[in-house]
């Protein structure tokens, strides 16, 4: 018999709406108060004493305090309030915690509504260990602590990272649906990371992105073949495009012994002391690079590397000249053991 109510009770709450219960809780409390009325309960149906006293009985706590003293009261609350009460407080706690397993389920399979972030990092592909590496990378930069990363992807699977909270998780039939897209919150993203599955949904997914993104977002976009990576930035300035250099690096090993090491160290923010990038302010007034380069060292322990004027970089000038003239608005890469804030330098 109770398995039979609990399914019952189950089935009704699943159909309910959060209005139809509004509707069913102010039934049971106005029905319970009129027939006290009647009754002649004139304590127990004061407006403040009844609101309490009515949650105390529907919800069983039954804490002994009030109580009907009439007998015409007490066939009320038997036959009505208690009855009635236990019916639509089992709804209302059956209705929150299916909404709540609900929610919880949807932000598990990648089906929540993230239109509503902003200044958030999205990481569009899965590709196991790599993309695994890529999101503790971007949780171990201090400067990301304060950014939520959504992962996306087109596979049939479950949130990967639900001991992380930084990370969210959404699910898409396709990398290129304006509707998806929004779905995201692609407009309003500061940063995107384009990792397919393949070369081929890489350059798709990268095009219709460097459209639609936000003008000042910065997107990037990993390539093993450097064919098409060439393709992508004769199309999309915009996306900074990288590669597989592995004959390179091989080469350079070879070389000079221990290359590969310090190529992986900086890049790492997990390894020590790494590579970052940090504007100079506009209203800074024109600069001296080799001035720079002994504060960063002597106040910071920061090493300077190349200058920009562009926020892709494809300007970047490695180790110039010390005489060379930095002016506002300039980007200066760097390594460091951590990530320095611009209110942090002396740039007068």
């Amino acid at each position: 018999m109770f398995h039979l109510l609990t399914r019952l009770l189950y089935r009704l709450t699943r159909r309910l709406s959060w209005q139809n219960l509004l509707v069913l809780l102010l039934l049971q409390a106005g029905g319970s108060w009129l027939l006290l009325v009647l009754a002649g309960e004139q304590e127990l149906t004061e407006p403040s004493v009844f609101f309490y006293y009515n949650a105390v009985v529907i919800s069983t706590v039954g804490f002994g305090d009030y109580s009907p003293v009439t007998e015409a009261g007490r066939w009320a609350v038997a036959l009505f309030q208690i009855p009635f009460g236990l019916l639509v407080f089992g709804s209302f706690i059956g209705k929150l915690t299916q909404t709540l397993v609900a929610w919880v389920r949807r932000g598990m399979s990648g089906k929540a509504d993230y239109s509503h972030c902003s200044g958030h990092t999205l990481l569009f592909g899965w590709n196991g260990a790599q993309t695994e590496r890529i999101v503790d990378l971007l949780l171990a930069d201090s400067a990301s602590h304060a950014q939520e990363i959504l992962l996306c992807v087109t596979q049939d699977m479950e949130h990967p990272f639900p001991e992380k909270p930084a990370v969210k998780f959404a699910r898409l039939h396709s990398f290129t649906n304006p509707d998806e897209l929004a779905r995201v919150g692609l407009a309003s993203a500061t940063r995107v990371l384009v990792d397919g599955e393949d070369d081929d949904q890489t350059l798709t997914t990268s095009l219709a992105l460097s459209a639609k993104a936000a003008p000042d977002a910065h997107l990037c976009a990993w390539f093993t073949e450097a064919s098409k990576a060439e393709l992508l930035r004769l199309h999309c300035p915009n996306v900074e495009v990288s590669s597989s250099k592995e004959a390179e690096i091989l080469v350079r090993s070879l070389q000079d012994p221990g290359a590969s090491l310090i190529q992986e160290q900086i890049f790492s923010t997990l390894l020590g002391p790494t590579l970052y990038r940090i504007q100079v302010p506009q209203s800074a007034e024109e600069l001296v690079y080799g001035d720079l380069l002994s504060i960063f060292k002597q106040e910071h322990n920061a090493t300077l590397l190349g200058i920009s004027s562009q926020a892709s970089g494809q300007d970047i000038e490695l180790n110039p000249v010390g005489g060379t003239r930095v002016s506002g608005g300039s980007f200066l890469y760097y390594i460091c053991p951590e990530r320095l804030q611009s209110t942090q330098i002396s740039w007068e």
